[in-house]
């Protein structure tokens, strides 16, 4: 960010199961199944409302804000000094405290230590493909970094009927895993 603030605690991937909510929280409850996302959504703006962004007026990622929106205050301390949020989910921590606009509600049968990873790498790259750049059947698509965002992208690219997938990568022992995948 522009303004670094600090102490935070960092983390934006994860899995987990919601404790308790906070008063107007009308689409989770207690128990629920939860990834973050830390490009929320307030499902009312013209962002949300459109089919081309993602980019939510109120919940887009800001990595400079550190608290909450409903008061401007961080929810966590030490010693009475406040440790600020980051990018709105601060999941390096057994407990956060997230806006309900920044968590999608997933299957309970879903193994969190194996979906935590579709909070961002997965959702990003598949989304990158399928929502941006919309790669016609037949074509050939180029993904630079077979990390998993990369073969996100490589599985959206399969997954709309490209052709020819070219997978391009500086560190060569990425390529093995690349092609089984």
């Amino acid at each position: 960010g522009q303004n670094p603030l600090f102490p935070r605690i960092y983390g934006h991937e994860a899995g987990g199961i919601v404790e308790s909510v906070g008063e107007g929280v009308m689409d989770l409850k207690a128990g629920d199944h939860v990834l973050p996302v830390f490009t929320g959504e307030c499902k009312d703006c013209a962002h949300c409302k459109s089919e081309e962004s993602n980019m939510c007026d109120l919940l887009r990622i800001n990595t400079d804000r550190g608290v909450m929106l409903s008061d401007g205050k961080s929810r966590f301390s030490i010693e009475g000094k406040p440790i600020y949020h980051f990018v709105g989910t601060s999941t390096f921590s057994e407990y956060t405290v997230v806006h309900v606009g920044c968590l999608a509600k997933i299957n309970p049968s879903a193994p969190l230590d194996k979906v935590c990873i579709l909070s961002c790498g997965i959702s990003t790259g598949l989304g990158a493909t399928l929502n941006v750049a919309k790669p016609k059947k037949g074509s050939t698509v180029a993904v630079f970094g077979l990390g998993a965002v990369g073969l996100a992208a490589a599985e959206g690219a399969r997954l709309s009927g490209a052709s020819r997938i070219i997978g391009i990568d500086l560190h060569s022992g990425r390529f093995e895993e690349a092609k089984k995948f």
